[in-house]
């Protein structure tokens, strides 16, 4: 609750999650927040790893060996 000066009792956070400019907890699902711009696309079907892109999510890739859509 904030008081009538626009502050927060606890100091100038809004209830954003944040401390100090770094996210606290855990993403959906128990995982990372994000997952960052480093990182591989894998086949579930057969394993092939492609180096992730950003703005290119991986369920919209196909494997270039199999054909099957890629996760992260």
């Amino acid at each position: 609750m904030s008081r009538k000066d626009g502050t927060c009792p606890t100091g100038s956070s809004r209830g954003l999650g944040r401390v100090f400019g770094i996210v606290s907890g855990k993403g959906r699902m128990g995982n990372p927040v994000q997952g960052g711009v480093e990182g591989f696309c894998v086949c579930p079907k057969c394993g092939t790893k492609v180096e992730h892109k950003r703005a290119e999510p991986c369920n919209k890739l196909k494997c270039p060996q199999c054909g099957a859509v890629m996760v992260r």
